[in-house]
C-alpha cells in the first residue's frame, strides 16, 4: 500500500511538472524541435558496462527525458521504461535512465517483450540523400554515438555497395563496408576496410547469412565504443575496428554508390 502511495505521489509531481513544461513548450514553441532530437529504436538495446544511471530524479514523459539527456555531455541515448497507467490522457509518465558513453559496449538486437524503449540522440537524419556526393556528418562516430544507415539493394543487384566514412580531408577512409555480389571474383561475401596514409587495409567477411538480398532493405550500424568502431550488418556484429579509432572526433563525410538509401541517422 506504501508503494502505491508513493508511485501515486511520483506520478501527480510529474503530472504537474508536465503540465507547466507543457504550457512552457506552447509559450516558447520548442517542444516540437527539442523531440526531433531523438529517435526510438526498435528492438535494440545499447549494451552498458555498469548500471544504468537514473536521467531524472522524479517521474516524466520522453520529452522530459530527452531534454534532461541532452543537457548531460555523458548521455547520447536513453532507456524509457513508462508506467502502466497514466494519469494524463494521451501522455505516458515513467522512469528513464542512461549509460554513459564511455561505457557503452556494444548493441544487442532483441524483440523486446518489456515496456522499456531505448531512445537514441542524434546531430543529424538525412532523408533520401544523392548518391556519389560527399555528405556532411560531423560527430557520426563520436564516442557512444551510433551511425544507423537504412538502404535498399537496387534490382537488378549491382557488383558490389560502397559506404565510405571519410575523414575531414576526404582523403583517409575510416570504415568502409563494401558487400560484394560478384566483384573481382567475390561472390556474396562483406568487404571492410580502412585508408590512412594512401593504403589500404582489407578484410574479407565471411558470413552464414550474407544480409543482402536484390531488392530488399537493409541496415548497417556502426557503434563507436572505446574498444573500437563495433560495424554491425544485419543485426550482426561484423568487424571491430581498433586501427581508426584516433579519428573518432575528425569525422567529415560519408559517400555510397550502387545502393538506394533513404536515411541515415546519426
Amino acid at each position: 500500500m506504501k508503494s502505491t502511495f508513493k508511485l501515486l505521489a511520483m506520478e501527480f509531481k510529474a503530472a504537474l511538472l508536465l503540465i507547466c513544461h507543457i504550457s512552457l513548450c506552447q509559450q516558447l514553441g520548442s517542444c516540437i524541435s527539442m523531440s526531433t532530437n531523438f529517435a526510438k529504436l526498435e528492438n535494440i538495446e545499447l549494451l552498458c558496462g555498469v548500471n544504468l544511471v537514473p536521467l531524472l530524479p522524479h517521474a516524466g514523459d520522453h520529452l522530459t527525458c530527452s531534454r534532461a539527456c541532452k543537457e548531460n555531455p555523458d548521455c547520447t541515448s536513453f532507456v524509457f521504461t513508462p508506467f502502466t497507467s497514466s494519469i494524463i490522457s494521451n501522455v505516458r509518465l515513467g522512469t528513464c535512465s542512461f549509460c554513459p558513453a564511455y561505457k557503452i559496449s556494444g548493441l544487442n538486437y532483441i524483440n523486446i517483450t518489456s515496456q522499456a524503449e531505448t531512445w537514441l540522440g542524434f546531430l543529424g537524419r538525412i532523408l533520401d540523400p544523392p548518391s556519389d556526393t560527399y555528405l556532411p556528418i560531423p560527430g557520426a562516430l563520436s564516442m557512444g554515438k551510433l551511425l544507423v544507415i537504412k538502404s535498399r539493394v537496387p534490382i537488378p543487384e549491382p557488383e558490389r555497395i560502397i559506404f565510405d566514412i571519410f575523414h575531414n580531408n576526404k582523403e583517409e577512409v575510416t570504415t568502409r563496408v563494401s558487400p560484394r555480389f560478384n566483384f573481382r571474383n567475390v561472390v556474396k561475401k562483406l568487404m571492410i576496410s580502412t585508408k590512412v596514409n594512401k593504403m589500404w587495409a582489407v578484410t574479407g567477411v565471411s558470413l552464414s547469412n550474407f544480409p543482402f538480398f536484390e531488392g530488399t532493405d537493409f541496415e548497417i550500424n556502426i557503434l563507436t565504443t572505446h574498444q573500437g568502431f563495433m560495424v554491425y550488418a544485419g543485426g550482426i556484429l561484423v568487424r571491430t575496428l581498433y586501427e581508426t579509432l584516433y579519428m573518432a572526433t575528425d569525422i567529415g563525410y560519408l559517400r555510397f554508390e550502387y545502393s538506394d538509401v533513404h536515411m541515415i541517422i546519426y
